[in-house]
């Protein structure tokens, strides 16, 4: 009998099983890769916010990352959830300040410029304001809002706040008052805040309190001032130049300087000195 032999199958299954183990190695190399640590740290460093003189927020990375893995094991169980220094508080209590101000009508008692300063120096650094609602005192803003204050101060002036940072020292007085404190004068009065003790302060909701953070522009070297130990100016009260115009008097006697005289004359002759002092 002539058989005829039908085709073993083995090497179409063979063909079949290599064909199928191509196209699973294919699919798990095209599955996106787990994030790895220095994808992590990446991500924590380019997606950081913090806030900028206004109701916006930018991303930056800066100077003051360096210090981040430090402050995350540094835990203060005396600071509320919501003003431990993260991005969402900080925009949020900036939010709250532009709120209270715009509502409040610009610069007024329900404002305050907030100055740090650590136990051994004399130098008092402007480090931002708060904005505060008419049944809330300056203490208890100050009190509520302490653990964001404190490490925006310590981190906005790393060399000479941060290792004091847990013992620095706030100091308010009144909203934009910077001129005033620039030249000494005497309504600028420093009033040394509390951190903890302050009746109320622990009820204040964080919407009836805001603050914003002084921030420095590329090479600004930030506005300080020294004062006494009880804040006092310790100086006297600087003098800007007076600008008025003369009076009749006085224009009476330039009259007479100049009466019966050739102003040309007078002109040129001024110019001839002028050469000659040259």
């Amino acid at each position: 009998l002539n058989l005829i032999r039908r085709p073993s199958s083995a090497p179409l299954l063979a063909i079949v099983i290599i064909l199928l183990s191509k196209c699973d190695a294919f699919a798990l190399t095209s599955l996106p890769s787990a994030p790895t640590l220095l994808d992590h740290v990446h991500h924590r460093t380019t997606t950081k916010q913090i806030f900028t003189k206004g109701n916006s927020a930018s991303s930056l990375y800066g100077k003051w990352d360096d210090l981040v893995d430090e402050d995350d094991v540094r835990e203060d169980s005396t600071i509320p959830r919501d003003m431990r220094y993260i991005g969402f508080n900080i925009q949020r209590q900036n939010r709250h300040f532009v709120d209270i101000r715009t509502a409040a009508g610009g610069p007024n008692p329900l404002t305050a410029d907030i100055y740090a300063r650590s136990p051994t120096s004399t130098t008092f650094f402007f480090v931002g304001k708060i904005a505060r609602i008419s049944d809330v005192t300056i203490e208890r803003a100050v009190a509520r809002q302490w653990g964001l204050i404190e490490q925006h101060a310590a981190r906005l002036r790393p060399l000479e706040l941060y290792k004091e940072w847990g013992n620095l020292e706030l100091w308010c007085t009144g909203g934009d008052m910077e001129m005033d404190v620039a030249y000494h004068r005497p309504k600028a009065v420093f009033t040394r805040m509390e951190k903890v003790g302050v009746e109320g302060s622990e009820v204040v909701r964080n919407v009836e309190v805001g603050f914003q953070g002084e921030i420095y522009d590329s090479g600004e070297e930030g506005f300080r001032i020294e004062r006494r130990e009880d804040g006092t100016p310790a100086r006297g009260e600087l003098m800007p130049p007076e600008k008025r115009a003369p009076t009749d008097d006085e224009m009476k006697n330039i009259g007479k300087m100049f009466e019966g005289k050739d102003m040309g004359a007078i002109f040129d002759e001024q110019s001839k000195n002028s050469d000659t002092s040259l």
